[in-house]
C-alpha cells in the first residue's frame, strides 16, 4: 500500500534546526536528513500561512487558488471590508478532494482555510477554529465523540485560547512566556495523539499534520531560540529559563515526529516542509502613514496614533473605520497581506476604473515606496513592490491586493496610523522569511542528498505519486524526480493525468459572527491584522 506522512512545521527554517541538530537536541530529524533528501522550500511570493499551506496541498499558485490572506477583501460597499478567508474561497481541488475521487482515505490535521470541512474519505480537524466551534468543524461528524474517548486526547487543548494569545505575539510580556511555550508543549502533544489514534485504526493513503507551534514560538521569542540573537553574556535568569523551555519544545517536537515515523513505517514515503522560514524583524514601516503623507490616503481626524514601537498590543479598529474615504486613493487593511489597493474615491459598486490610471497610479505608489529609507540607519525599508499580475499570475489574482509590498527585513507592515513611517522595534520579533524546508525520506529517495532550493508547489506532485496517483497536469508545481534513486524511479516512475476536476465553489462560511470575531482575535494577536 503506498502512504505518504507529511509533517508540516510551521515557520521552520533550517537555521534554527541545523544548530539544533548539531547539538544532538533533534536526532531524529537529523536520521530523516541524513537518510534522504533536504532543500530549502521557497515559499509563496507573500510569505503567509494560508496562502502557503494552500499552495502546498493544491499544487497551485494564488492566482489560481484564489488565497491570499487570512482574510478576504471586500470593496462591493461604501468602503472596503474584510471578512475570513475560508474553504468556500478556495477555486481548486485539494489533494484530499483528489484522493477521494480515487477512494483513499486521508487525515488533515490542522491546515488552515480548511473550515468549513468540505465532505471527503476522511478526517479532519482545520486550523484557526474557536472553541466553540471545534465539534462542529471536525469531520466526519461523531469524529469529536470518538477522539473525547481516546485516552490521553484534551480535544480542548487543539484550538487555541483566543485570550491567552490576544496580547501575545509583538509584545508577550515576560511573565507570560513560560505559559506560552508549555501550552505549545501540550497542544503539540495533543495534535500527536490524535494523529496517532487515527493512522493506527485507519487505512490511510495520506497523513498530514501541521504543528504550528514553531511559529507561535519564533514570533514571539525568537532571541531566545536563534544562535545568532542570543547573548549568553546579557541574559537575565529568567531569560535562560525561558530559552532553556523553547529547546525543550523542540525536543519534544523531535520525539513527536520519532513517534508519527514510528507509525508510518519503513515503506512509508515521509515529508517534512514548512509554508515559509523566519528571521530577525528591527523595524516597522506603516505603510497607510506613508500613503498618507505622500497624498494618496487621509485619515479620520478620530484615527488613533499607534502604540511607540510595536503594534498595539490592545488591537485597534479595523483599517477600514480608520480612513477619509472621500479622499483615498490607496489603502493597506491586513499587515499579513503586505498589499496596498487602489480605489476611486466616490465609485460605488460595478465601477470599472480606467487600465491606464490603474497603472499609473501603481507606479507612482511603487516608485516611491522604493525610496524609503529608515532615518537612523538609512537602510532603504521595501525591496520591492510588485503588481498584482507580476505577484500572482492567474485568473483570480483581481483578488489580490494591486501592490505586494517586500520588505527588507522580510516583516510585516503595519496599517495603523503613527507619527512616524519608520521604527525601530521595542524587541527583535521572527518574521517570516521565504525559504522553509524540504525533507524528504524513505523508499527510493537518495540518502544524504542536498538539493538546490524547490517551490512549495513542487510537494504536491510528490504527494499523489507518492500514494500511488497520477499528477494533474495543471499542477503549476514539478515532480522532483531527481530526490530518488533513478532505478528505482525507473521501477516506479511518475504518471500524468489530466487537468484535476475543478473545485466546487460555496458561498458558505460556516462560523457564525462571534466565531468569526473570535478568529478575528487571534489574528490581530498574531500581528496579521490590526
Amino acid at each position: 500500500m503506498n502512504r505518504t506522512l507529511l509533517l508540516g512545521l510551521d515557520g521552520a527554517t533550517f537555521a534554527v534546526l541545523d544548530p539544533l541538530m548539531d547539538r544532538g537536541l533533534m536526532p531524529s530529524l537529523k536520521a530523516l536528513v541524513r537518510g534522504g533528501a533536504r532543500s530549502d522550500l521557497m515559499s509563496t511570493v507573500n510569505p503567509l500561512t494560508p496562502l502557503a499551506w494552500t499552495s502546498l496541498i493544491t499544487g497551485r499558485t494564488p492566482g489560481h487558488h484564489g488565497i491570499f490572506d487570512f482574510v478576504r477583501v471586500e470593496q462591493t460597499g461604501e468602503y472596503p471590508t474584510f471578512r475570513l478567508s475560508t474553504s468556500s474561497d478556495i477555486r481548486c481541488p485539494t489533494v484530499w478532494s483528489m484522493l477521494t475521487e480515487r477512494d483513499l482515505v486521508s487525515v488533515s490535521m490542522n491546515f488552515p482555510v480548511m473550515f468549513p470541512p468540505r465532505p471527503f474519505n476522511g478526517f479532519m480537524i482545520p486550523g484557526f477554529v474557536p472553541r466553540r466551534h471545534l465539534q462542529r468543524a471536525m469531520f466526519p461528524p461523531g469524529l469529536h465523540a470518538r477522539l473525547s474517548g481516546v485516552p490521553g486526547v484534551e480535544l480542548k487543548e487543539l484550538p487555541v485560547d483566543f485570550e491567552e494569545e490576544r496580547r501575545s505575539v509583538q509584545v508577550l510580556e515576560a511573565e507570560r512566556q513560560e505559559e506560552w511555550v508549555r501550552f505549545h508543549i501540550r497542544r503539540e502533544r495533543q495534535w500527536f495523539l490524535v494523529m496517532k489514534h487515527l493512522m493506527e485504526t485507519e487505512p490511510w493513503s495520506l497523513a498530514a499534520v501541521i504543528f504550528d507551534g514553531v511559529d507561535k514560538l519564533q514570533h514571539t521569542l525568537w532571541r531566545h531560540i536563534d544562535e545568532n540573537c542570543w547573548v549568553e553574556a546579557k541574559a537575565t535568569a529568567h531569560d535562560r529559563m525561558i530559552r532553556q523551555l523553547c529547546l525543550d519544545y523542540f525536543r519534544q517536537l523531535d520525539d513527536l515526529i520519532a513517534g508519527l515515523v514510528a507509525i508510518a513505517g519503513p515503506e512509508a514515503r515521509v515529508i517534512v516542509t514548512s509554508d515559509h522560514g523566519f528571521g530577525p524583524s528591527d523595524e516597522i514601516f506603516y505603510v497607510n502613514t506613508w500613503l498618507a503623507e505622500n497624498g494618496f490616503l487621509a485619515w479620520r481626524a478620530d484615527a488613533p496614533i499607534a502604540a511607540d514601537g510595536f503594534i498595539n498590543p490592545d488591537g485597534m479598529k479595523s483599517a477600514a473605520y480608520l480612513f477619509d474615504w472621500s479622499k483615498t486613493r490607496a489603502y493597506s487593511l491586513t499587515p499579513g497581506s503586505n498589499g496596498i489597493y487602489l480605489r476611486e474615491p466616490g465609485a460605488g459598486a460595478g465601477y470599472q476604473a480606467d487600465p491606464a490610471r490603474v497603472r499609473a497610479l501603481r507606479q507612482e505608489i511603487r516608485a516611491g515606496l522604493l525610496q524609503v529609507v529608515n532615518p537612523k540607519t538609512g537602510e532603504k525599508v521595501v525591496r520591492d513592490a510588485l503588481e498584482r499580475e507580476e505577484a500572482y499570475p492567474g485568473p483570480h489574482n483581481h483578488l489580490a491586493a494591486d501592490l505586494t509590498l517586500r520588505l527588507r527585513d522580510h516583516g510585516f507592515v503595519s496599517v495603523t496610523r503613527s507619527e512616524s513611517v519608520v521604527k525601530v522595534r521595542r524587541d527583535i520579533a521572527g518574521a517570516h522569511r521565504p525559504n522553509g524546508i524540504f525533507v524528504a525520506s524513505g523508499p527510493g529517495v537518495r540518502k544524504g542528498l542536498l538539493l538546490p532550493p524547490l517551490q512549495i508547489v513542487d510537494v504536491s506532485p510528490l504527494l499523489m505519486h507518492g500514494v500511488g496517483l497520477p499528477i494533474p497536469a495543471d499542477f503549476e508545481g514539478r515532480f522532483a524526480g531527481e530526490i530518488f534513486d533513478p532505478q528505482w524511479l525507473a521501477a516506479h516512475p511518475a504518471q500524468h493525468t489530466g487537468a484535476a476536476a475543478p473545485a466546487a465553489l460555496s458561498e458558505e462560511s460556516g462560523m457564525d459572527e462571534e466565531g468569526e470575531a473570535t478568529v478575528m482575535e487571534r489574528l490581530r494577536s498574531l500581528g496579521y491584522i490590526e
